[in-house]
C-alpha cells in the first residue's frame, strides 16, 4: 500500500457508509412526502364527503324520490299526455340528469392552487368560472321554480283524489 494508486480500505468503506446513508434518507424523505400527501387528501376527502357530498347528495336524492314518486302515482291516475303528468316527467328527468359537479359548492382553495401552477407554467385558465357558476346556479332555480309549481299541481289532484290523499299529504309535508 505504499503506492499512490493502491485504494484505502477506510476512504472506500466510508464512500460507500456515505452512499448507503445518502440513499436510505433520500427514500425515507420521499415516503413522509408520499405519506404526508396521503394523509393530506385522505383529511380532505374525509371533511369534503362528510360536510359536502354526503348532505348535498342526500337533499339531491329526496327530490327525486319526490319527483320519481309523483310522476308514478300522476301516470298511474292520469293520461300520458296530462299537463301534470309530463311536468312531473320532465322534473324528474332533469333531476336525473344533475351531477355533484353541478350542485357541488366551488373548492376555492383548489382553484387557486392550480392557478398557482398555471402561472408557474406560464398557462392561464380559459374558462370564465363566474359564469358558469351563474349558469348552474339559473338551471337549479329554474328546477326548484318547476317542482313548486308540481307542488301545486299534486295539491289539486289531493283535493279531487281522497283514495289517495295520505300519499300527497306525505308528498306535501315532506316538500315543505
Amino acid at each position: 500500500m505504499d503506492s499512490p494508486w493502491d485504494d484505502d480500505a477506510g476512504f472506500s468503506s466510508e464512500a460507500e457508509w456515505t452512499r448507503i446513508s445518502n440513499e436510505f434518507t433520500n427514500t425515507g424523505y420521499r415516503e413522509g412526502i408520499t405519506a404526508g400527501k396521503e394523509s393530506a387528501l385522505q383529511e380532505g376527502f374525509d371533511d369534503g364527503f362528510a360536510h359536502v357530498g354526503v348532505p348535498l347528495g342526500h337533499e339531491l336524492g329526496i327530490l327525486r324520490g319526490i319527483a320519481s314518486a309523483l310522476y308514478s302515482f300522476l301516470s298511474s291516475t292520469s293520461p300520458a299526455q296530462d299537463p301534470m303528468v309530463v311536468e312531473a316527467r320532465d322534473i324528474a328527468s332533469l333531476l336525473a340528469n344533475i351531477r355533484f359537479t353541478d350542485i357541488a359548492p366551488r373548492d376555492l382553495e383548489a382553484e387557486e392552487h392550480a392557478r398557482q401552477h398555471l402561472e408557474a407554467d406560464d398557462n392561464t385558465l380559459d374558462m370564465n368560472e363566474e359564469v358558469e357558476e351563474k349558469r348552474r346556479m339559473e338551471e337549479l332555480e329554474d328546477i326548484q321554480a318547476r317542482l313548486v309549481r308540481l307542488r301545486n299541481c299534486a295539491t289539486q289532484v289531493r283535493k279531487h283524489n281522497s283514495t289517495n290523499q295520505k300519499f300527497m299529504e306525505f308528498i306535501c309535508a315532506v316538500t315543505d
